[in-house]
């Protein structure tokens, strides 16, 4: 059955995660957000894995590291952050960082296990175009993680729906809500957050490209 054809799959998980007050609520919201998708994703040993907006690469780091001897790339259009994260974290052909024109991602086509991308709505001037890459350079049966949140609890199933629509379009399936819980930026401001967990459908005559770690296609 396509999950997404249907109301998603609700895996609950109600849950505040306080962020400290003395740090900048968006960096602070950003790596509170990614650690909790790390601990969604179940990282093997071995996966290939990529993250969309890496920012400084401390993400991309911390999965590599979980992944144990697999090969973890970061791409980001901010050139001074892919430029820090390779000096601080880079490691041939293990730890990898590319800029790239936010459309077109700068990998082989079906090479990653994994993909990791937070706030696509909120970045990305196309969505569905760069949910279509990311299947694109998706191994078949392939696993995205994507984090997205909002100010009003009320409206976080409307941004859920619409996702729901590109991501069955873009051709994946088996998703469902794998964790939804509020980020308490202050005593008074809660970001609702919920993260989404489709598999890249397999497609005839779909191949996988001799590796090329992060290079173009």
């Amino acid at each position: 059955m396509d999950a997404l054809a249907y109301p998603l799959r609700r895996h609950t998980d109600v849950s505040v995660l306080r962020l400290r007050s003395n740090v900048v609520p968006g960096h602070e919201y950003w790596r509170s957000g990614g650690i909790l998708l790390l601990d969604q994703a179940r990282i093997q040993a071995w996966q290939q894995l990529l993250f969309v907006q890496c920012g400084d690469g401390w993400i991309v780091e911390e999965a590599w590291r979980r992944a144990r001897r697999g090969y973890a790339c970061g791409v980001d259009t901010a050139t001074d952050l892919v430029a820090r994260a390779t000096a601080l974290r880079g490691v041939a052909g293990e730890i990898e960082f590319k800029t790239w024109d936010g459309s077109r991602l700068p990998c082989p086509s079906a090479f990653y296990q994994g993909v990791f991308a937070t706030l696509i709505l909120e970045w990305c001037l196309n969505p569905a175009e760069v949910i279509g890459e990311i299947h694109r350079v998706l191994q078949p049966g392939g696993y995205l993680h994507l984090l997205e949140r909002d100010s009003s609890v009320r409206c976080l199933p409307d941004r859920v729906a619409s996702l729901a629509g590109m991501l069955r379009a873009a051709g994946f399936h088996e998703a469902g809500e794998v964790t939804r819980c509020d980020l308490a930026l202050s005593a008074r401001e809660r970001v609702a957050t919920v993260i989404l967990h489709p598999r890249a459908a397999p497609s005839a005559g779909h191949r996988a490209q001799a590796p090329d770690r992060c290079g173009v296609a």
